[in-house]
Parts: structure tokens; C-alpha cells; sequence
């Protein structure tokens, strides 16, 4: 997480695109041009919403509630959760999300909007998720400050009927907690302070809005045969390692397109950074390189996240794809053939027409 609490972090969660000069098969359009979304695609396919202008009277805490949404189901708040910084999608705890099905998000302006799991790990409770049907650039990003200084000041979040209500957090000690499916959770924070069930999944902020932990829960440290759960704080190394993972979730592009990738921000272009490429897969046969490329757009359209490229590759299955790519310093438009693979046809030969197998002639070189 570094600088950035977000999956598509450049300077944090993924390294530089390394140097790598290649001819563009002709000029691309200017990245920072608008594009027109195709309103036959599925959400989450959506541009990302403007930037609102920033108050230079705004605290540091006003600043990070606008950042956090109250989780719902049936319009009552079960959960908390932390938009990431320039990636869109919400970092809670998994375990207010219960069955995972009809969880909606209430943003900080009242819009509430549906989300569905993308990734989760049941041993930190840590779970992401995505808005169905608007993407924010805005986020929380991860503090430098350690959570268990004498003087931190840390504050989260709970959610209310129509608004959320901050509440002070305390941090007693770092410890080693059992965590779902009985993982070794070393370094997790241990609260001085309780919390109620629905205020899991909040960001813990300190004075400058910065996130240095995640509400969460795990068995309580007194139990050593039985478990208790209890809220705990997942901290920032925890939440950069799930970070992380999230390469194969929710909508990840599987064959026959052959990518693995990741949201990752660059710093010049933000997409889906290639990982790995299935040899002999169209994604190999059009020259995307792994750990060198970024897919930014699928027919003029952005992409920033697995399952925004999984959405539109899926909604063009059968058909042919031009992907805007970034690697090396510049930008390049690839042709993507879809299409499936023509079936053969088979004769079907009749046992007792079938021609008679002859002996080979011997080889001279090798005598049969």
C-alpha cells in the first residue's frame, strides 16, 4: 500500500513498468481525451465521476468521511467500508457481508448503489468490493504513522440511519491473533476500545485522514482452546499483502482471451497491468507482454480494474477487440481476435472400407 491505500497503486502495490522501446502501429487517440461509454455494457463498466473541488477549510476528518461508505442490506447498516484511492472499490471486512448477496453502499452524498464480492480472505476478514453502477477516483490512502504511538490520535467510522458518526479509536498492543480457518494473523492490533458489529470493516484514520488500519474481527487473545471473536484492527502490511492478491477475483479475464493482471496506476496511464500471458492464447498472439504492458481501454472505452476487463471482453466474445496498451513510455493500439477457434470437421471412416495399412518402406538411415 505504501503512499496509496489502493490496489491499483503505482508507487506502492506494483512496480514501475520497466523501459521497453517499440514503433506504435499508428498514433493512438490522447489518453486524456473524454471517452463516449458504450451503454450496451454491463455495469461496472462506467467512467469514473469528476473530481469534486476540494475545500480548503476541510479537516482531515471531513476530508476521509467522504471517502467512507456505510454498508447495507434492506437499508439497514450492517458494515463500513473504505473507498480506495484512484481505484474505486471498497475495502470492508468480510465478515459484515454475511451470505454476500443484496449488500448495497451508501456514498457520503446518499447515492447507494448495489456491490458485489471481488475478492476476500477469510484469515485477516479483509474483503473487496465493487460499486455496481458508479466509480469514484477518490479514495483513503495509507498512513506512514505507526498505530501504537503514545500519542495517536485515530478515529473511525460508524454507520447511522442517514449519516456516519466518528468515534475514537485506542490501540493497547500488537499481538498475534487466530484469524478464520485458523491463520496466524502476527501483528494485529488489539483494541483497547469495543466496537459494535456494523462498524466493522471501518477505516481506523489518524490526524491527517490517512488510513493505518482496518476494523475487523479475529479470536480474541485470552482464548487459546476456544474462540471468541472479538473486533480487532487488521494494519496497513495486512491490507497491502490482500491487496495483492487481488489478481484472480470476481471478474478476472480467464481463456480464451490468456491474460492474469491487476489494477495498477503508472502515473501516465491507470488499467490492468499484465502479469502473466497463456502462451498461444490471443493475448499472446497480439504481442502483450507480461510485466511490461497495461491495458487502458477495450474499444475506446477505459478499463481499470480485472473485472471492468473481464466485463468488456465478455460483452465483445466472438468478435474482434482493440485494446489501447501502455508500456515502455508510450501508448499502442492492439488488434484482439475473440473469435473461437473453428471446429474441424471429422469423416467418418467405415471399418470395413477403410484402406489397408501397408507396410513402410525401411528407412536407409535407420533400417525400419
Amino acid at each position: 500500500m505504501g503512499l496509496a491505500l489502493s490496489a491499483t497503486s503505482g508507487g506502492a502495490l506494483a512496480q514501475a513498468t520497466p523501459p521497453s522501446p517499440f514503433a506504435p502501429p499508428r498514433e493512438p487517440p490522447a489518453p486524456s481525451a473524454p471517452v463516449a461509454v458504450d451503454p450496451s455494457l454491463p455495469p461496472p463498466f462506467l467512467p469514473s465521476e469528476p473530481l469534486p473541488k476540494a475545500d480548503p477549510n476541510e479537516t482531515a476528518e471531513q476530508r476521509a468521511r467522504r471517502q467512507v461508505v456505510a454498508l447495507l442490506r434492506a437499508g439497514k447498516p450492517i458494515g463500513v467500508g473504505a473507498i480506495l484511492a484512484g481505484d474505486g472499490r471498497i475495502i470492508t471486512a468480510l465478515s459484515v457481508l454475511g451470505h454476500g448477496n443484496d449488500v448495497d453502499a451508501r456514498f457520503a452524498d446518499g447515492k447507494v448503489t448495489r456491490v458485489r464480492l471481488v475478492q476476500s480472505d477469510r484469515g485477516w476478514d479483509l474483503a473487496l468490493v465493487a460499486p455496481a453502477t458508479r466509480r469514484l477516483d477518490t479514495g483513503l490512502r495509507a498512513s506512514r504513522n505507526s498505530a501504537l504511538g503514545k500519542d495517536a490520535k485515530l478515529m473511525a467510522f460508524s454507520p447511522g440511519a442517514k449519516d456516519l458518526s466518528s468515534l475514537k479509536v485506542r490501540v493497547k498492543e500488537a499481538h498475534t491473533l487466530v484469524g478464520g480457518d485458523n491463520a496466524r494473523l502476527d501483528g494485529a492490533l488489539v483494541l483497547e476500545t469495543k466496537h459494535k458489529a456494523n462498524e466493522l470493516g471501518s477505516p481506523v484514520i489518524d490526524e491527517r485522514g490517512d488510513v493505518v488500519a482496518v476494523l475487523a474481527q479475529a479470536c480474541a487473545p485470552k482464548d487459546e482452546k476456544t474462540c471468541t471473536l472479538a473486533p480487532y484492527a487488521a494494519p496497513v502490511a495486512a491490507i497491502k499483502d490482500f491487496l495483492r492478491t487481488v489478481t484472480t477475483g470476481g471478474g478476472q479475464p480467464q481463456p480464451p482471451f490468456g491474460i492474469r493482471g491487476v489494477a495498477h496506476d503508472t502515473g501516465s496511464a491507470k488499467g490492468v497491468h499484465v502479469l502473466a500471458v497463456t502462451p498461444r492464447s490471443p493475448a499472446a498472439r497480439s504481442g502483450l507482454r507480461a510485466g511490461a504492458d497495461t491495458i487502458v481501454a477495450v474499444n475506446g472505452s477505459p478499463v481499470t480494474t480485472p473485472e471492468e476487463l473481464a466485463d468488456a471482453l465478455r460483452a465483445r466474445r466472438g468478435r474482434d477487440v482493440e485494446l489501447l496498451v501502455f508500456g515502455g513510455g508510450r501508448y499502442r493500439l492492439v488488434d484482439v481476435g475473440l473469435r473461437a477457434p473453428e471446429r474441424r470437421g471429422f469423416r467418418r471412416v467405415d471399418p470395413l472400407k477403410r484402406p489397408p495399412r501397408w507396410p513402410r518402406r525401411p528407412r536407409p538411415e535407420t533400417g525400419y
